[in-house]
């Protein structure tokens, strides 16, 4: 918990910090009717600010969702406890190179923009893998809590906080359940065909960004999920994430949730008709349902 603010951090990732705020882009949770007792503290030195949101009932130690959902009153009134973080990265502006005059985007829109197809995205799957490797920093932290059942920890997220989630119970077994919504696995593809990308126009990426990609690419090393229970959740009438990205990720997951032995622990959920900004209230209750279920006492079982 003590260590130094991460310096080696990707360029890319430094130059884009500003659009590290995308992560909470959810709207703010209505006013508070859960009693509940509020931590906050900060891990590396700063870097990683968290709060806890730990209701007062039940009693002893509780689960966790590390949420990116927007839905922390929602999950509180559950009994669990709402945990969320974000990177400070006002703290690394020192370590920022000199201004450079930047080049113009041309491809690409918003946080997909980029000055040539081949990096594409690149900034914006940067800040992706800085935030969700900060996860396992906070899930350490957690097994500190007397309040927190560490067998019972999950993670959810919307749209860039989904693609975060996916990429953190990939690399962390800890995590116990996630969330996914309005995200996918297969990032070539969502590249490719998303509105904010190269709009179905071939892509061609630069070596070192492609070999990036392919080594956390959660469509590429599915086995590395299989020890969470994953709910997939995708609008068909998603721009930004088309519903094909979805499907093709959803295939590949549940083919290795089926040699894992545990096809139980995926599932994927196609809504009609849903966008990207709405996905998530008309999912709340099978995103709770999920929760629910696997994050029950471990002497229940799901």
């Amino acid at each position: 918990l003590g260590a130094s603010v991460p310096l080696r951090l990707p360029l890319a990732v430094l130059c884009a910090a500003c659009l590290a705020a995308c992560v909470r882009t959810a709207a703010p949770p209505p006013a508070p009717t859960t009693p509940k007792n509020v931590r906050v503290v900060e891990l590396k030195n700063g870097f990683v600010p968290v709060r806890l949101e730990l209701p007062a009932a039940p009693a002893g130690p509780k689960p966790a969702v590390i949420s990116l959902l927007g839905e922390n009153e929602t999950i509180l009134a559950e009994g669990m406890v709402v945990v969320t973080y974000r990177l400070d990265w006002e703290l690394l502006k020192g370590f920022r190179p000199p201004p450079e005059s930047a080049p113009k985007n041309t491809v690409g829109a918003w946080l997909l923009a980029s000055p040539t197809p081949k990096t594409v995205g690149q900034s914006y799957f940067g800040i992706i893998a800085a935030n969700a490797d900060a996860v396992s920093t906070v899930i350490d932290y957690l097994a500190t809590v007397p309040d927190v059942d560490p067998a019972r920890i999950a993670i959810g997220g919307t749209s860039t906080g989904g693609f975060i989630a996916l990429e953190a119970t990939a690399a962390d077994a800890r995590i116990r359940t996630a969330v996914i919504l309005a995200a996918c696995g297969d990032y070539h593809r969502f590249l490719h065909l998303s509105s904010l990308g190269m709009k179905g126009e071939p892509l061609d990426l630069d070596p070192a960004y492609d070999k990036r990609l392919r080594e956390r690419e959660p469509i590429r090393h599915p086995a590395r999920l299989t020890h969470a229970a994953v709910l997939l959740v995708s609008g068909t009438e998603d721009l930004a994430i088309p519903i094909s990205c979805a499907r093709e990720t959803a295939r590949t997951f549940a083919s290795a949730y089926r040699r894992a032995g545990v096809p139980e622990r995926f599932r994927f959920v196609p809504v009609e008709g849903a966008g990207h900004n709405d996905i998530g209230e008309r999912t709340r209750g099978e995103s709770l349902a999920w929760l629910r279920r696997w994050l029950q006492s471990p002497s229940v079982g799901p």
